[in-house]
């Protein structure tokens, strides 16, 4: 059945949260305050990652901390994936088992990162909820339909990217619950920034298991779009990564090669220029709700796409 809610999250009970990506952090940490005391961090040690918990004090409450080692990149081999991947199930499924033996784990959350919900399934953790917005992730579904109890997709999810994942979801049984939203905009933005004339940009580095295939790499454009642009790639250790998304805000413009980056943006009504060829159920929805976003899908479009933004930042300005 489905159901508009994402309520499921804040019931009171012993919780796993995965945190893998940033703004699994920005997204969560309402929820992991509103949690039990006796809750357990699972974080990925990417640079970004860490930034962020390294620097949560007021951001998320003191809970036990385990962490484990991101399986993509960009250098690695398919085998060295896989056997990250391999290492990564078995610590998480020891780690489980022996939280269960002391101090008992009533569920798990993930966005994205299903492999947990195997680990969590081998102990015995009887409530594992999969959250997704990416709906080419197709092996990360796939994980979820052997372990996941519950899975929430946002209303704008696109079935014709999923590899039929929201269907077989009925078929395996799985609680499917629908809730209203794009991810970026279930946070609360401060917009009582002045803005400025710059532009911020956001390059990526290409190592998930994805994006490299979506990048589009036009650094050795750049110097082709009129105006003074700072850098926030990935990797970039900001001072206060909590605070990113607000400071978007600061600036009049966006380019960015991260889809989550475009879409923050996007949200604020800030001017974005999205070079990438991923397909997003919440790129659709954010086109359709005419916010100020131009994707450009192809090299050969990068002068027509920076003619288009640079039309709706003139008009903006109007």
């Amino acid at each position: 059945m489905l159901e508009c809610t994402m309520q499921i999250l804040n019931e009171q009970v012993v919780t796993a949260w995965v945190l893998e990506h940033p703004a699994h952090f920005q997204l969560l940490s309402p929820f992991i305050k509103k949690g039990d005391r006796n809750d357990v961090l699972i974080i990925t040690t990417r640079e970004e990652c860490m930034n962020m918990y390294k620097k949560s004090k007021n951001y998320l409450p003191d809970r036990e901390v385990f962490f484990v080692e991101r399986p993509f990149a960009k250098n690695y081999s398919r085998l060295k994936t896989l056997l990250k991947v391999i290492k990564r199930r078995i610590r998480v499924k020891r780690f489980l088992n022996k939280r269960q033996k002391n101090n008992p784990i009533d569920r798990i959350v993930v966005m994205g990162a299903s492999l947990e919900l195997l680990s969590a399934k081998a102990a015995r953790i009887n409530q594992r909820i999969y959250i997704s917005d990416t709906e080419i992730h197709h092996l990360a579904h796939k994980l979820a339909l052997r372990s996941a109890t519950d899975v929430l997709l946002p209303k704008y999810w696109r079935k014709d990217l999923d590899d039929g994942f929201s269907e077989k979801c009925k078929k395996y049984k799985i609680n499917l619950l629908i809730h209203e939203n794009i991810h970026a905009e279930m946070r609360v933005f401060n917009r009582n920034h002045k803005c400025n004339d710059r532009i911020i940009c956001r390059l990526l580095e290409g190592g998930g298991n994805h994006d490299s295939k979506e990048i589009l790499d036009v650094e050795n454009k750049l110097h082709l779009i009129n105006g003074k642009i700072d850098f926030f790639n990935e990797g970039f250790l900001h001072e206060n990564p909590w605070e990113l998304c607000n400071l978007i805000s600061q600036y009049s413009s966006v380019i960015t090669q991260s889809t989550t980056f475009a879409a923050e943006a996007a949200i604020q009504n800030i001017p974005t220029l999205l070079f990438s060829k991923a397909k997003r159920g919440f790129l659709s929805e954010l086109l359709s709700r005419n916010k100020p976003l131009i994707q450009c899908l192809s090299i050969s479009d990068f002068e027509n796409s920076v003619k288009e933004w640079e039309k709706i930042k003139l008009n903006q300005k109007k």
